[in-house]
């Protein structure tokens, strides 16, 4: 792994992240507001969802922050108490993924705040799809009669499915597949193809030739 610093010197700047991003993340209002955010997000894009099939569920969810828990509710379930989903459970690639894109080297800070954000959006992304199918695999599975009667068997499997699958993969394998993404060349050795070297619009006055040497010294002697 080419990382441009020693392995050792690398941790050390990881740790270092890793320790102030988790001083932030704990002691300030950051992870509130994220969560705050993450809710919105949400319900835009489970109401995206929900645009199609029966009335009865078109439009029918909505997801919304209670502290640093998200919640969802169904309007044909007005008096249930809301499902939660713990923000920092969902939060929690974040404290290892921004630390890894600010300990691995870049030539400038612009370009390190550049692949961040990069990083931070392909989170943010991964983050609303798992919490997605999470309420989607609770209308399918835990609603008795309202699961069987607007799922079909393939979507609780699928649904279900994509819900374990998020819930194993996101808090520990995401950053590393995003950070490592954003630095493959970096970290397998590539670099990007040299520009070729810029060409000089200058170019060489050509050599007088013999027999016009001759002939201007033969008028500079008659002269």
């Amino acid at each position: 792994m080419r990382l441009g610093v020693k392995p050792a010197v690398f941790l050390l700047r990881l740790l270092a992240w890793f320790a102030l991003v988790y001083v932030v993340w704990a002691l300030t209002p950051l992870a509130t507001i994220y969560t705050q955010l993450l809710a919105s997000l949400t319900n835009a894009a489970i109401r995206m969802t929900e645009w199609f099939g029966d009335a009865n569920v078109r439009g029918g969810t909505t997801v919304f922050a209670r502290g640093e828990g998200i919640y969802f509710a169904h309007r044909l379930f007005p008096n249930a108490e809301p499902p939660g989903i713990p923000g920092d459970w969902v939060q929690a690639n974040l404290v290892l993924l921004i630390p890894l894109m600010l300990a691995t080297p870049a030539a400038t800070w612009a370009l390190r705040l550049r692949r961040l954000a990069i990083a931070l959006a392909c989170a943010v992304a991964l983050q609303v799809f798992g919490l997605v199918v999470t309420i989607k695999a609770a209308w399918s599975t835990e609603l008795g009669e309202f699961s069987f009667r607007y799922f079909s068997r393939s979507d609780r499997f699928i649904y279900s499915f994509l819900d374990a699958f998020c819930q194993s993969f996101d808090t520990q394998l995401f950053p590393f597949a995003i950070w490592a993404g954003i630095h493959f060349r970096q970290l397998t050795g590539r670099s990007e193809p040299a520009a070729p070297p810029p060409q000089s619009s200058s170019t060489k006055p050509r050599a007088k030739s013999r027999h016009k040497a001759k002939a201007a010294a033969r008028a500079a002697r008659s002269s």
